[in-house]
């Protein structure tokens, strides 16, 4: 895989415009589809705000993101501290109810599935969350080899 170094953040709410930007530009620099990377960066930003919200409970935490490309493939993948967390244990919410009888919440995880092709979870051998955001194709218009 080729990408960005990894950055390390100290994050809160007020954070996000931040590693919006980062997602951007590392995704840009690798010659990624500004389709592509938009639709990343909606996924990067709720991957990021369910975890400062539930995972850090609105408390500062620390991330680690990195951006990366894997043949025409974009991938970031997100690390956390948190309390362990799967989120695909999420179920799939109905979105066919009216939004006033749908329950509060539960949309992020929706939007990280919805705006990335593939989204995994694991933990790392050091007790990390690891989440991992793929955008296929990313860079199947892209003039650097893969």
């Amino acid at each position: 895989m080729v990408g960005a170094e990894k950055i390390f953040v100290n994050v809160s709410l007020a954070d996000l415009a931040h590693i919006r930007q980062y997602g951007e530009q590392a995704a840009m620099a690798l010659g990624s589809d500004p389709d592509a990377v938009g639709e990343a960066i909606v996924a990067i930003n709720e991957a990021v705000a369910n975890i400062i919200r539930h995972g850090y409970q609105g408390r500062p935490g620390r991330i680690e993101i990195a951006v990366q490309r894997d043949g025409l493939d974009l991938v970031i993948k997100i690390w956390d501290n948190a309390p362990l967390f799967n989120p695909l244990s999420v179920p799939e919410p109905n979105t066919s109810l009216p939004l006033e009888q749908r329950p509060f919440g539960g949309m992020g995880v929706y939007m990280m599935r919805h705006f990335s092709d593939e989204l995994s979870y694991q933990i790392t051998p050091e007790g990390k969350n690891e989440v991992t955001l793929r955008k296929q194709n990313a860079f199947a218009g892209s003039h650097l080899g893969g």
